[in-house]
């Protein structure tokens, strides 16, 4: 007779971590896409690194939780310009039917002028793509 007990082997119970995944703690940036006047201001690019480095400075989910004056906004809105059509290429999850895009403001409480940063936010990398000094890329509804 034989025996008829099935040798199970000893597995270990591997953990693999989504290879195809990126989901930082703290926010993160990307340059690659983003598009500004030439003659954008010395001043205009201090206060971009230190808002910048505001944001960045504390755990996502906690900037989640600030208010659109200081933290980040997604708001549906049209622009009236063309995004860098590199952000497209290859990448289909990354389209704007929705057209939300994440913003934040460069000064917070538009002091000393209103201008925001637009972008869009994926899996906490915010993709820079303008920068609006003046507020002349869409509504602000004032």
């Amino acid at each position: 007779m034989g025996n008829n007990n099935k040798q199970v082997k000893n597995k270990k119970l591997i953990n693999k971590q989504c290879s195809n995944c990126f989901n930082p703690t703290y926010l993160k940036f990307n340059f690659s896409f983003i598009n500004y006047e030439e003659n954008l201001k010395d001043e205009y690019k201090i206060q971009l690194f230190k808002r910048i480095r505001e944001l960045s400075n504390v755990p996502y989910l906690e900037v989640a939780s600030w208010g659109k004056n200081i933290g980040i906004e997604i708001e549906k809105i049209d622009i009236k310009k063309e995004i860098d059509n590199r952000f497209f290429e290859g990448n289909t999850h990354r389209n704007f039917d929705d057209k939300k895009y994440a913003i934040f403001r460069l000064y917070t409480n538009d002091n000393p002028i209103l201008a925001r940063v637009i972008g869009r936010l994926i899996n906490q990398v915010f993709y820079i793509f303008f920068i609006d000094i003046g507020g002349k890329l869409y509504s602000h509804g004032r």
